[in-house]
């Protein structure tokens, strides 16, 4: 008989199935919900901003082609300093630092506009429609209208009686500034009843019509820069292309730094 301590010493082990647990499902539940608060607050941005920055992306995602790219400004679309995004004064404030805008002098110059029209007691009823504004190009002078006129005769380029009143008012400031001076016509998208006549004639024609006027309350024709017409490819109201208030000419007086 053998020896009991000679017998062949059998170990057996057993695999409980850990390494299932510990497999790569978890990895992708993950990923997918990291996706997901990445469209969360994608959505939630846009959702933040105003109209016109809204439409800009739509046009750009339907026709990326059309929009060149330059990317010396910033490479990002957001600020990703860890700072909060600034008012939208202070975005403003920054856009004209960055246009190389005087902004001391434009505010100056908007300030005194503002003062003499508000101080004229026979335009009072006009004041309404005259808007001073600092924008990143400059000092901006724009005189509205409506569906009845208000400086212009509707549909043409004659203007009213108080217009010149309007114009006689602000060319003292405007020739104290010493600076050129760029005129520009609007239109709405509104058809027109002389299928010859177009919204680029029109914008053209009452432009230099404001040019004219000008020139006839005092400002030297050295100081007009340039003439622009714009047709209706700038809307004020761009949810309202047709809207009569997108009629108007304008003043820019540029205030770059010395």
């Amino acid at each position: 008989m053998a020896d009991p301590k000679d017998q062949p010493i059998i170990i057996k082990k057993v695999n409980k199935g850990h390494a299932g647990a510990h497999g790569g499902a978890w990895k992708l539940a993950y990923a997918d919900f990291v996706t997901a608060m990445m469209a969360f607050f994608l959505v939630m941005w846009i959702i933040g901003l105003d109209f016109k920055t809204k439409q800009g992306l739509a046009e750009f995602f339907s026709n990326p082609g059309a929009f060149p790219v330059n990317f010396n400004s910033s490479p990002y679309m957001m600020q990703l300093d860890g700072k909060p995004p600034l008012p939208m004064a202070k975005v403003e404030q920054a856009s004209r630092i960055n246009h190389n805008i005087d902004l001391d002098a434009a505010e100056d110059l908007a300030s005194r506009l503002r003062s003499a029209i508000k101080n004229e007691t026979r335009i009072r009823d006009l004041a309404r429609y005259v808007e001073v504004a600092v924008t990143s190009e400059g000092v901006r002078v724009e005189f509205g209208e409506t569906a009845g006129g208000v400086f212009f005769i509707p549909g043409t380029t004659e203007l009213k009686p108080d217009a010149q009143r309007m114009f006689q008012v602000i060319a003292p400031v405007l020739i104290g500034s010493k600076r050129t001076l760029v005129v520009e016509g609007h239109t709405d998208a509104a058809p027109l009843k002389d299928l010859t006549y177009t919204t680029w004639e029109l914008s053209a024609d009452r432009a230099n019509t404001l040019r004219r006027s000008l020139y006839a309350v005092g400002v030297p024709k050295t100081q007009i820069g340039s003439v622009n017409a714009k047709a209706d490819r700038y809307p004020k109201r761009v949810d309202a292309p047709k809207d009569p208030t997108n009629n108007r000419v304008a003043i820019l007086v540029p205030v770059d730094v010395e």
